[in-house]
């Protein structure tokens, strides 16, 4: 007598959370070693900065197929030094570290709701409040970082010498404004809020559902 064919096998819940679980931690333990082997070059190392180059009748690159109609300019140039800049290496450092943190928060935030909704407790108050802080903490970052790259990059140009004004060359920082973000922590916020939104809105949702019975 044929016999039918068995069930698919379902993935069960738990699984997909200790799978998220496992990624999330693998992810963050990835993302703090090649951070702190960046700080480690980045305090070590030469300090590299680029830098706008002016001048009143622009630097000519002279490059092959320059021609009476079509010319070539350089508009950049990348300083190294390996002087004792301590003032902009530890802001470049900070800079690292604050989106490293922000990274490394919503790692664990993400453990945490996987453990509560392992063991059923869905939909607490203090989950939601949790990833709207974060969110919060993800937006600030991620305006505060750029401004920090900034701050330290004009510091050692100053500290260096260059001359940044007038004369045949200079050299000056690109221009920071307010619309400089950083993308990955602006989505990482915006999603972060997002969720924390969609949380609020499930927990009176299952509120309002339990009234009912």
């Amino acid at each position: 007598m044929p016999t039918s064919p068995a069930p698919p096998t379902r993935i069960s819940g738990r699984a997909v959370l200790l799978a998220v679980i496992v990624i999330t931690v693998l992810g963050a333990l990835v993302m703090l070693l090649n951070d702190i082997v960046r700080t480690v070059y980045l305090l070590e190392g030469a300090y590299d900065l680029e830098v706008g180059l002016g001048s009143p009748m622009g630097v000519a690159a002279n490059i092959p197929g320059d021609s009476a109609q079509s010319t070539s300019y350089y508009w950049t140039v990348l300083i190294s030094s390996v002087d004792a800049l301590d003032e902009p290496k530890l802001l470049q450092a900070l800079a690292i570290w604050v989106t490293t943190l922000t990274f490394l928060a919503a790692a664990i935030v993400i453990v945490l709701l996987c453990r509560r909704l392992w063991t059923g407790r869905t939909f607490a108050a203090s989950a939601a409040s949790g990833l709207l802080v974060l969110a919060a903490l993800s937006l600030v970052t991620a305006w505060l970082a750029p401004w920090l790259r900034h701050q330290a990059d004009s510091i050692a140009l100053e500290q260096l010498g260059y001359a940044t004004s007038g004369g045949e060359q200079w050299v000056q920082v690109h221009r920071y404004d307010i619309g400089v973000i950083d993308g990955p922590l602006l989505v990482l916020g915006t999603v972060l809020l997002l969720a924390g939104l969609v949380y609020l809105g499930a927990r009176q949702l299952q509120n309002d559902t339990r009234g009912l019975v």
